[in-house]
């Protein structure tokens, strides 16, 4: 029987956030309830709290129970480097249920491996924070009725912010209606967005901010139904139509709730912490159609909500921070009594599991994860997904949830490895099975394990450096032919062969017209800024402005269309450009999803066991561009 923890909203089952509810409700009367009688709670905060870590501490006490509390880590042993494990391993002997903040992304996850006893999530990293989740709906839920078919808007820091991250899984798992209102570049995560995709059937459209210009004065917002499902990121520009549909979606939409985040300047750059932020005041009071919405904050706010809002009936967020104790005491009621019982989620049944076979092998690339930064602590485990029938392989990491495509695959017993393919699928499957799938980060990785390369089929040339060449001039001309506005004009390259085609392209545009093009650059499966400036890196310029810009998206190969579609929903999740245009240098064909390019170097119908690799001499040992064909070789019949 599996201990219970609260790690993830997602841990809780609808019915059982439910009872928690019902429980909530009749707070008064759990006093008299013995559950917690001769418990001890302990608290563990890496960072500064007061309503958590006050609300858990009182909750425990007012039913009866008894706490310990390290509210200041860096005056413990971890001051001393200690590991979380091994804090997690010493702490669970002193008390029966542990409430843990950390910084990193993940930590908890790893607590929660390492005791014995129940663990509760206080907020870790920018990932999650479950217990503030369970408050923000049960407020909603008094104020408002019910949560199904709430329209609800999210404000500001939308990317740092771990209460939001938790909040939308569950909005979206109660039926509710999300419009998304970030400040510039403090977007949504992508692997956020993901996730309610593929869980809850959530798909986005951008909606103009003007609409909502009372409350905030940001650029744009999102959408998310799984009731009117949009594919405009099938689409490389805003037709009239597509904006009618959007705009009719909008009017009139009732808004029942806004909930607004502070900027979590402790978790960003410098730069990123610059600029405008939304903000909620007079004018928002004033609205005729806001009368009846709530502000919503989980504190501790700055300057981001008016101090007129606090004698107003729609301010409540003082009252949402006060049910954290009958939500906190009903959380710890419910864990206690039903702590040792195993609850396994629809979706970790589903799972696809990898653990390494070598003690190194994939990473998780975000850099704010337990894994990175304490890997003493984890196991590199992660959760195997395909992106389709010719799509990628992903890995998504369990303790942060990040993902990131699968590039190289090998078989531990016959130590050789080789790009992944969808090809070899059945081969992955089996040696997935057996124990024998070994995933590397490098090939200098692979090479360290004593990895040697399968064989590939006969390969040809296709373009030389001459052909690579003429294709990006012809390219260049023809999007400098189409350029009515050089001065909106954004190349937007896909990492990492995209990129340096788009930085080839910037450079011929700039001989031409004697002039500077801004250029970024597009990470699909990233840790880090889904989209980033390329050059110059300069700290003054804030984050990348889309509204109304000219994009140019370059990529390398085009052939299943699902990379674009990934990199379309980057792009209009954060701006609303005024057209996105593709330019591929070669196409292969065979497209899954309608995504046509308007710029293309080179059209080369192929076969599918055929695979296309486009070698840069950015990227090259020998300095050259070459663009080869060549069939892959089924590992199975490979034996060299």
């Amino acid at each position: 029987m599996a201990t219970a923890n609260l790690v993830s909203i997602a841990d809780l089952t609808n019915d059982e956030i439910e009872e928690i509810f019902d429980l909530a409700d009749a707070s008064d009367k759990l006093r008299s309830k013995k559950v917690v009688h001769g418990k001890i709670m302990a608290t563990l905060f890496y960072e500064p709290s007061t309503r958590t870590r006050l609300s858990f501490e009182s909750s425990m006490q007012r039913l009866g129970g008894t706490v310990i509390s390290c509210s200041d880590m860096q005056a413990s042993s971890a001051a001393k480097g200690e590991s979380v494990a091994d804090t997690a391993k010493v702490v669970s002997s002193y008390a029966d249920v542990l409430v843990v903040r950390h910084y990193w992304d993940g930590a908890v996850q790893a607590v929660a491996e390492h005791a014995d006893v129940q663990v509760i999530n206080a907020g870790d990293g920018g990932h999650e924070h479950p217990s503030q989740t369970l408050c923000d709906l049960y407020t909603l839920r008094k104020e408002k009725g019910e949560l199904k078919g709430l329209n609800v808007v999210i404000c500001g820091d939308l990317k740092n912010g771990r209460t939001i991250h938790s909040l939308v899984y569950a909005l979206a798992r109660f039926g509710a209606n999300v419009v998304t209102l970030a400040a510039n570049g403090m977007e949504l995560p992508h692997y956020v967005l993901e996730r309610l995709e593929r869980e809850f059937q959530y798909t986005l459209a951008p909606v103009a901010g003007d609409d909502l210009s009372a409350v905030v004065t940001e650029t744009d917002a999102f959408y998310l139904t799984p009731k009117q499902p949009h594919q405009l990121a099938l689409f490389t520009a805003l037709d009239s139509t597509i904006q009618t549909r959007i705009t009719s979606l909008v009017s009139g939409l009732r808004y029942d709730a806004f909930y607004m985040t502070r900027k979590q300047k402790e978790r960003m750059t410098n730069s990123a912490a610059a600029g405008d932020y939304p903000t909620i005041g007079s004018k928002f009071l004033r609205e005729q159609r806001f009368k009846d919405t709530v502000v919503m904050h989980p504190l501790p706010r700055v300057d981001e909500l008016s101090p007129e809002l606090d004698k107003d009936r729609r301010g409540i967020y003082f009252k949402q921070a006060a049910y954290g104790v009958p939500i906190r005491m009903a959380l710890l009621h419910f864990l206690f009594e039903k702590g040792r019982r195993a609850r396994i989620s629809k979706t970790a049944k589903s799972s696809v599991l990898f653990e390494s076979p070598h003690p190194i092998g994939p990473h998780c690339p975000n850099l704010k994860c337990i894994t990175v930064n304490e890997p003493g602590s984890t196991r590199l485990r992660f959760e195997l997904q395909s992106e389709g029938p010719a799509g990628a392989l992903i890995l998504r990491c369990l303790y942060c949830d990040h993902r990131f495509k699968v590039q190289l695959v090998g078989q531990a017993t016959s130590k050789k490895y080789c790009a992944y393919d969808i090809a070899l699928a059945d081969n992955i499957a089996r040696w997935l099975k057996n124990g024998e799938l070994a995933i590397f980060d490098s090939i200098k990785q692979a090479e360290e394990l004593g990895y040697g390369p399968y064989k590939s089929g006969p390969r040809r040339a296709i373009m030389d450096e001459a052909e690579v060449d003429s294709a990006i001039q012809q390219i260049s001309a023809q999007i400098l032919g189409d350029c009515d506005d050089p001065d909106r004009l954004l190349i937007v390259g896909v990492k990492t062969n995209g990129s340096m085609i788009a930085q080839r392209i910037a450079s011929h545009l700039e001989r031409a017209q004697k002039r500077k093009f801004e250029l970024a650059e597009l990470e699909t499966y990233g840790a880090g800024e889904d989209l980033r400036r390329v050059f110059p890196v300069d700290p003054e310029l804030g984050p990348i402005q889309l509204r109304d810009r000219s994009i140019i998206l370059v990529d390398d190969v085009i052939h299943t269309g699902r990379t674009v579609k990934t990199a379309l929903s980057i792009i209009f999740r954060s701006g609303r450009p005024q057209s996105v245009r593709l330019a591929v240098l070669i196409d292969r064909g065979h497209r899954q999803i309608p995504v046509k390019p308007n710029y293309v170097g080179k059209h080369i119908p192929t076969a599918d066991h055929e695979r296309v690799r486009v070698h840069l001499r950015e990227l090259e040992p020998d300095g050259k561009d070459t663009v080869l064909v060549y069939s892959i070789i089924n590992p199975s019949e490979n034996r060299s």
